[in-house]
């Protein structure tokens, strides 16, 4: 009873701070957004163009602001519920703080969704405190409350039900874990990251789970279950079919009305223009924002060693990067993602309980933010929720996924603060060299954590 108690005080803690949150003008994305969520309200399968030779690329209106979008469809169909729903109350569609409030919603109740599905689901497979803790911790996580509450990013609709897939794809919930990891793939390119920890926990699946009960843990990360076995040939190729089902299902469902509509290239020419946005960081502190930090820094000598190396960092296009005859950061990072994610996977594979994968989820999409070029602030959010469901199964993951969740919050808030009109507290000045870099660098040995945590598994 006490810790059902204080585990509806968090909950409704997490809830206060949200509503003190959500008014905040957010990011500047938030009014592309506000102009999506227009033009979906009335059309939600032509925000990409519709038809032209080459393909028309839709410039959308909205109070005088334009706006076009690289998202894919889901996100879109998402907006377009809550344009559809704002215009009922205010068919002007004025700009507000109430129409700020709704573009936020979707992210609300993903993360409402993910506290509902650890204390459901979480809590019959791995008992009453793993799935308290799980809610709690990231309830109240200050990287889920910045991210979302505060600046407004569409980040939770794409990585709870990426988070969601991993963990059902570990309990052998195939068609389940395909149709949503294919909704988190539709809604942010990103969670592709998490794509090949989903596929490779199903395929690979060992642990055999009994009977139900609040009181069944499952084993700790690393330890084998007694009675478990090694999925058979005809097994694995079941669980592909149903995978892929689910996921075709999905994908169908979202994409098929723009192709009816004569949408299709045009859609594809937009979410090609994910791959090609010309910066070697987008502000996350990263490796590569340290790279950045490097290269300005011995491009501004003239000015004297101590002025070039305290300047605050900038965004570094690439672009200007190769000119000056450094080689380009967006196939080396590809290269480095790749390997990092083959490897984790191929290191995994005879993982033995859901916090193993979970875990591999959140250090593949770690694995993308830290070492990938043209990464922005919130791409690291993928990580989080996944490495808070790993953390409650297995208490030894705990320490790594908070310090990662306290990284991935302020990098966030030091660009950010809690919105357009709540500015940093932070002066990046303040440590002589910029606190990003020294922040990117201590981030750098939080992966270092992470990758240790990763190889206490058994090897192959």
């Amino acid at each position: 009873m006490r810790r059902r108690a204080w585990l509806a005080v968090a909950l409704v803690a997490g809830a206060l701070v949200r509503a003190v949150l959500l008014p905040s003008p957010g990011s500047p994305d938030v009014p592309d957004w506000k102009i999506w969520s227009f033009a979906a309200s009335t059309d939600a399968t032509s925000l990409y163009g519709v038809g032209g030779h080459p393909p028309e690329r839709r410039l959308m209106h909205w109070q005088g602001e334009t706006a076009t979008t690289d998202y894919p469809p889901i996100a879109l169909y998402e907006l377009a519920v809550v344009g559809r729903a704002y215009a009922a109350i205010d068919p002007t569609f004025e700009p507000s703080t109430r129409l700020t409030v709704f573009v936020k919603l979707p992210g609300l109740v993903a993360e409402i969704a993910f506290v509902v599905f650890l204390l459901t689901w979480g809590r019959r497979r791995f008992g009453e405190t793993a799935a308290a803790w799980g809610a709690v911790a990231f309830w109240l996580n200050p990287a889920i409350l910045v991210d979302g509450a505060a600046l407004g990013y569409l980040d939770a609709q794409m990585a709870v039900p990426a988070a969601m897939a991993v963990m059902l794809a570990a309990a052998g919930e195939a068609t389940l874990a395909g149709a949503l990891i294919a909704v988190a793939i539709l809604t942010k390119a990103q969670a592709i990251f998490a794509a090949p920890a989903v596929f490779v926990a199903l395929i690979w699946l060992r642990w055999s789970p009994g009977p139900s009960g609040p009181g069944n843990q499952q084993p700790p990360l690393g330890l084998k279950a007694q009675g478990s076995t090694g999925t058979t040939t005809g097994g694995r190729v079941l669980q592909v079919v149903r995978f892929a089902a689910g996921g075709l299902a999905v994908t169908a469902a979202s994409v098929l009305p723009i192709v009816l509509r004569g949408a299709w290239a045009n859609m594809v020419q937009a979410l090609g223009r994910l791959g090609t946005h010309d910066m070697v960081s987008g502000q996350a502190l990263n490796v590569w924002w340290i790279v950045t930090w490097i290269a300005r820094s011995i491009d501004s000598l003239d000015m004297g060693w101590r002025r070039a190396f305290t300047e605050p960092v900038r965004i570094l296009a690439i672009s200007r990067f190769v000119e000056v005859g450094y080689p380009n950061p967006r196939p080396i990072g590809i290269v480095l993602v790749a390997a990092a994610i083959l490897w984790a996977c191929w290191r995994m594979r005879r993982a033995t309980s859901p916090a193993a994968w979970a875990l591999t989820g959140g250090w593949c999409a770690y694995a993308y933010a830290m070492l990938g070029a043209q990464v922005h602030e919130n791409h690291f959010y993928l990580a989080v929720p996944l490495l808070i469901a790993a953390a409650a199964i297995d208490a030894r993951l705990r320490a790594v996924s908070i310090a990662i969740s306290l990284m991935v919050a302020f990098n966030l808030y030091v660009f950010y603060g809690f919105g357009t009109s709540w500015s940093p507290a932070i002066d990046r000045a303040w440590t002589g060299v910029d606190v990003t870099v020294i922040a990117a660098a201590i981030n750098v040995a939080l992966f270092a954590w992470l990758t240790r945590c990763l190889v206490r598994t058994p090897s192959p």
